[in-house]
């Protein structure tokens, strides 16, 4: 009973940065000089108060009541036993509905070579320019971290009162060589399909 009171008490926050960030938090969240303390993914985690927008609280769904037995009168009882004593007596069940599927639209292929070497030409530019997006994001993201740890130090917060923002700086920087690496695979890819393609005597035109 204690259990299933503390279940049905427990809250579930989740933090709004200013900066949009939502952070799920587990377990308490507590707030104490100005700076919150919460765990979230098994790692605990600090952040200035002045960077929280707002906390949001989530109550948990309690489990699901035991579902109430539906109450049947005695004639619509004696009916039902009435019907199965018949279709125990070698009433055949009505005959199953035939199932016709709808008709599947085809699919529009390529018409010709040019149009095939075309669609694979823009999937690898696609690729290069979906890794370069992803660097800059990535970059533009350690700045804004870098930016806000250095106004908490000019505020004069301690570095255990940020550790949120130093922990997330710390993945992104791990994160950036490899996000480097993505380009340089990308374009090398495309550089030997532009080599394929001019061996096996492509137009130079197909691949635009």
């Amino acid at each position: 009973m204690n259990a299933l009171l503390l279940l049905l008490t427990l809250t579930t926050s989740t933090l709004v940065l200013r900066s949009g960030d939502r952070i799920a938090v587990e377990g308490t969240l507590r707030h104490a000089e100005g700076v919150y303390t919460f765990r979230s993914g098994g790692l605990l985690y600090s952040l200035p108060a002045s960077e929280v927008l707002r906390v949001e609280e989530v109550q948990p769904v309690a489990a699901d009541k035991p579902k109430r037995k539906l109450r049947v009168s005695e004639e619509e009882r004696k009916r039902l036993l009435e019907e199965l004593e018949k279709n125990h007596a070698g009433t055949p069940p009505p005959p199953p509905q035939e199932f016709v599927p709808e008709p599947q639209p085809k699919a529009i292929e390529p018409v010709g070579e040019e149009a095939e070497w075309r669609a694979r030409a823009r999937g690898h530019e696609e690729n290069i320019r979906r890794a370069k997006e992803e660097l800059e994001l990535l970059e533009t993201r350690i700045e804004e971290l870098r930016s806000q740890i250095h106004s908490f130090v000019s505020l004069g917060y301690q570095p255990r009162q940020f550790t949120y923002q130093t922990t997330q700086l710390a993945y992104a920087m791990e994160r950036l060589p490899y996000a480097k690496l993505e380009i340089t695979r990308a374009e090398r890819a495309w550089a030997e399909f532009k080599e394929d393609a001019r061996r096996a005597g492509v137009m130079p035109g197909w691949l635009r």
